[in-house]
């Protein structure tokens, strides 16, 4: 349980940046470029945005921090993001599944186990032997922001994209 000490603050941001963010875009009076980074919708791709740019944020300030010592951190935690966003993906939908509805308290939950998860994978992965290579994992980190950005704007018609207070029975 040592090990995982040091990512309590880290988790803590992420947790606090992203669950702020599920209400920017609402608070900024509905600016679509602070929809860009925040939910403007119930669906679970805008949902994904509370992970991923809380994450991204953390890693451009812990970025200067890692050494050459440290050569796979940003790799470890490209995947660890693209786990943690997985997971919550495969739990949403599962529980949907199994339960057949929506229960607020458990999506939130999964948001929190989600965060956890992504930490949990970054720390196994970091003691792999695993690089995608450090153009690789920036690519990743750009090619997604992109993408949040372009389907914020122009949202295909998937259930990962419909906004489930509107279409709850939909997917």
């Amino acid at each position: 349980m040592q090990v995982y000490k040091k990512y309590i603050l880290s988790y803590m941001f992420v947790c606090i940046l992203g669950v702020l963010l599920h209400f920017t875009y609402e608070w900024s009076g509905y600016n679509p470029v602070v929809g860009f980074f925040s939910s403007i919708n119930e669906s679970t791709w805008e949902h994904l945005k509370l992970l991923f740019f809380p994450m991204l944020i953390l890693t451009i300030f812990q970025a200067p921090r890692s050494t050459k010592k440290d050569s796979g951190w940003l790799c470890s935690r490209t995947l660890g993001m693209l786990s943690g966003m997985g997971f919550i993906i495969v739990a949403f939908y599962t529980l949907w599944g199994i339960t057949g509805r929506l229960i607020d308290i458990i999506n939130i939950a999964l948001y929190f186990v989600g965060v956890f998860f992504a930490f949990l994978a970054q720390e196994k992965v970091s003691k792999e032997i695993i690089s995608l290579g450090t153009s690789t994992c920036i690519a990743i980190w750009i090619g997604l922001t992109v993408l949040f950005i372009i389907f914020t704007v122009h949202i295909p018609n998937l259930g990962l994209f419909y906004d489930l207070q509107l279409h709850p029975k939909s997917i």
